[in-house]
């Protein structure tokens, strides 16, 4: 493929990476924390979680699928829909288990102790954020 002469380098770089799937993955998995952050909808930005994650899955990408879930689980969250929260974080969790990232292991844990507590269910909220703590202790995240 080469570089029409009119194109930046830096452009026909970042088009050409796009035009992967992994590449398509990462730039709808930044799409949706940046409408978040913009204040629009979080309707919105489960569409384009929900996006990344078909994407990931197409190109096997798991930890991409992982950060979906979880990504897709904080928009739930944001919106109340604690049981929607739980079964994405509870997804996110699986797979970091899966591909040994602990790092995700920890992260999935803290959400799905701050969705626990939002529903009121402190016991799991309790036993969810100590692992997350363990995890980040193990991992030196502080």
């Amino acid at each position: 493929m080469q570089r029409p002469s009119s194109t930046p380098r830096r452009t026909w770089r970042l088009q050409r990476r796009w035009a992967t799937g992994r590449g398509r993955a990462r730039r709808t998995l930044t799409s949706g924390p940046r409408i978040g952050r913009r204040g629009t909808t979080q309707s919105l930005a489960i569409k384009y979680h929900g996006q990344h994650l078909a994407i990931a899955k197409e190109v096997g990408d798991r930890a991409g699928e992982g950060a979906a879930y979880g990504n897709l689980g904080n928009a739930y969250w944001s919106q109340g829909g604690f049981n929607k929260a739980i079964d994405h974080h509870g997804q996110h969790l699986a797979i970091a288990k899966e591909v040994g990232d602990r790092a995700e292991e920890g992260t999935a844990n803290g959400n799905l102790g701050n969705a626990y507590h939002s529903q009121g269910d402190y016991a799991k909220a309790i036993k969810h954020h100590a692992q997350h703590l363990a995890i980040a202790k193990e991992v030196g995240d502080r």
